[in-house]
């Protein structure tokens, strides 16, 4: 009895280290791109702000000055950077005149979070700190698509080169209300299969960690979304694993997320 009891209690500790592990980060603030206009015509100001929340639509936005980029790529491969427009929203350098597919990129500045007895280090990796509990690095990764006049081009599906990134294989601005939203998920540049997508749309609910649709990648890191409303959409994904160097983190976790509008 007693052996049954030891192992009982071992298996129960080790699950809860699991679930410690693998769930606690999934509570961290979600990142996306708060377009104005989705669908702006020819020479209009394209703004945004950048939303930092567990709610849809978004309650807290993120301060550009967190931000290691953002752009807007054109289609002659050329980079359009954004400024501040007012305290949480900032503007595109130049308006878009060409009709077309735009993708906007974002990359938070990544940064290590480190929990010890006496509390938590934002910013500090675990050496030279003492009674290190556990140590995490975040990387969070966004984009948006945007359609000037009609979609067109092939902006939309090229792979920006973020650690962890949604990619449409469909223009979202070709798609209405019942159709599917057909993605590939990649890490590091290579797919990335088993990985959870969750997506929502503007209005389904004022909930916490709330979303419409989950659906799982399959072994090419592929997966559909059934576009069940017209309207603004949100999809995101993450992923952890170990951190290269145990010695300095445990453990690092890449976050993406995409926005767009289905008319």
């Amino acid at each position: 009895m007693k052996k049954f009891l030891k192992t009982m209690f071992a298996l129960i500790l080790s699950m809860t280290t699991v679930f410690a592990l693998t769930c606690h980060p999934v509570m961290a603030h979600d990142m996306w791109l708060d377009v104005r206009d989705y669908t702006p015509a020819k020479g209009e100001d394209i703004s945004l702000t950048i939303a930092y929340d567990h709610y849809f639509p978004t309650r807290g936005f993120m301060n550009p000055d967190d931000l290691e980029e953002i752009y807007i790529r054109n289609k002659n491969g050329e980079k359009i950077n954004f400024k501040a427009f007012s305290d949480v929203e900032i503007k595109a350098d130049t308006p878009l005149k060409e009709a077309g597919t735009y993708v906007i990129s974002a990359k938070r500045k990544g940064g290590f979070f480190t929990k010890t007895t006496e509390g938590y280090k934002r910013g500090q990796t675990k050496k030279g700190l003492s009674n290190v509990i556990r140590c995490g690095y975040y990387a969070k990764y966004s984009k948006a698509i945007i359609n000037v006049g009609e979609a067109a081009g092939s902006a939309f599906s090229k792979a920006l080169n973020h650690e962890l990134e949604i990619i449409p294989l469909a223009d979202p601005g070709t798609l209405k209300q019942g159709d599917f939203l057909p993605i590939r998920v990649l890490l590091k540049g290579a797919p990335l299969p088993s990985c959870q997508i969750n997506a929502t749309y503007m209005g389904f609910s004022s909930e916490k960690n709330t979303f419409a649709y989950a659906t799982k990648t399959d072994n090419d890191g592929r997966a559909k979304i059934k576009m069940l409303v017209s309207g603004l959409w949100l999809i995101k994904t993450s992923h952890m694993e170990d951190y290269p160097d145990p010695e300095e983190c445990d453990d690092q976790k890449f976050s993406a997320t995409m926005t767009f509008e289905i008319k």
